[in-house]
């Protein structure tokens, strides 16, 4: 990206999570003098940054503090409802300062027609900004307890975009994320890939309606990095923005990660009721996801400044450091591995080991240096077994 223009004063938000952190370096790296609003719960790296500890249900009492800042602009990444849209609003609009919010691309119908709480037809893809929005909150999902307190009213970015708009104020930016992934992804969205890999399975079964499905990703530091320009631009302010890597189906993202791991096995894909249970995806798998993010690249000028195969060394490596899953996750995927060779043999393909030299050699490389991971020569092969 170009330097800014000017340093600015930004009020972050809750800028201690995997987009959070990414968030604040980049902003500090850029000369700009950056102030994280948190609970202080679980430390954090410093970033540059000067930290103010309070709970965000109580932002009108840190008012005198975010005075002495003086933010030239505020970036909420963890506003989840109506509710927290007004509460930030109330407490940090101000003549001439601009806000940032950070939203979803679940906030689309499409993604409401894809976990089948909309049984209408299928939405167009891909996704655009002014693509039909969903009808109603997404269903519950299990949430890290301490994420879960600091949503009031449940995750509805919906609502909480609704409420930004009827502000009789100056419109602020949204910025619609891309399902992140990379380190720091508590929901470890490349954990069951890297597993397999690393322990050596010569082959890895797919459901074919997952391998087909297509959705919009993003990597934790090119979210950033987007979030970067509509907080330098002001004329990002007002606009809707979706921002997403390249979007890829199923099959892709597996074929990317294998080659990036340096794997050396086969992708097999079956009918979906021809895999174990626990392959399954339960959700409409021909309603596309992926998202068209050609406004923010065309008025903001944004690229990625990571490539796939950078972004997947990094969150494979990021994997690979974390600590050794316990007991009982061990034994689960035992069980997973017993029920998915079964399926193996009985599709007659064969044993799913004999290749765990070779990845053994691979996943130390990953360890050591994100920058010299190997590469196989070619995509893995893909075999298909009809119902």
């Amino acid at each position: 990206m170009p330097p800014p223009v000017r340093s600015l004063r930004v009020l972050v938000l809750g800028g201690t999570g995997c987009v959070g952190a990414a968030l604040v370096r980049q902003l500090a790296e850029r000369g700009h003098e950056v102030a994280v609003f948190h609970r202080g719960v679980g430390g954090c790296a410093a970033n540059g940054a000067f930290h103010l500890h309070g709970n965000r249900f109580e932002l009108e009492a840190f008012a005198p503090d975010f005075a002495r800042f003086a933010p030239d602009v505020v970036v909420d990444l963890i506003a989840a409802s109506a509710a927290a849209a007004r509460r930030t609003l109330r407490a940090l609009a101000a003549t001439g300062r601009r806000l940032v919010f950070a939203s979803s691309q679940e906030v689309y119908r499409a993604w409401s027609v894809f976990d089948g709480s909309d049984r209408g037809a299928l939405a167009p893809a891909p996704l655009t900004e002014d693509s039909p929005l969903r009808c109603a909150p997404p269903p519950p999902r299990a949430t890290a307890a301490d994420a879960r307190s600091w949503r009031d009213a449940g995750d509805d970015k919906v609502g909480m975009e609704r409420a930004l708009r009827a502000w009789p104020g100056a419109p602020p930016t949204i910025v619609r994320l891309a399902p992140v992934y990379g380190p720091g992804d508590r929901q470890h969205r490349l954990y069951p890939l890297f597993r397999r890999m690393q322990d050596g399975r010569g082959v890895i079964l797919l459901p074919r309606d997952w391998a087909e499905w297509r959705s919009a990703r993003g990597y934790v530091e090119n979210m950033a990095a987007g979030l970067v320009l509509a907080v330098e631009q002001p004329r990002a302010a007002g606009r809707v923005y979706n921002l997403a890597d390249a979007g890829l189906s199923g099959l892709e993202w597996v074929q990317a990660a294998a080659r990036t791991f340096g794997w050396r096995g086969r992708l097999l894909l079956a009918a979906p009721l021809q895999t174990p249970p626990h392959l399954r995806v339960r959700a409409n798998t021909a309603q596309h996801c992926h998202a068209d993010s050609r406004r923010i690249r065309v008025e903001l000028g944004y690229r990625e400044p990571f490539g796939l195969a950078e972004a997947l060394a990094a969150a494979l490596a990021w994997e690979s450091r974390r600590e050794a899953q316990g007991s009982g996750e061990r034994e689960r995927i035992a069980r997973d591995y017993a029920s998915e060779d079964a399926v193996l043999l009985a599709l007659g393909v064969g044993a799913a080991g004999g290749v765990r030299s070779a990845n053994a050699m691979n996943s130390s490389a990953i360890t050591t240096n994100t920058h010299t991971l190997p590469s196989g020569p070619t995509l893995p092969p893909v075999i298909q077994r009809e119902p």
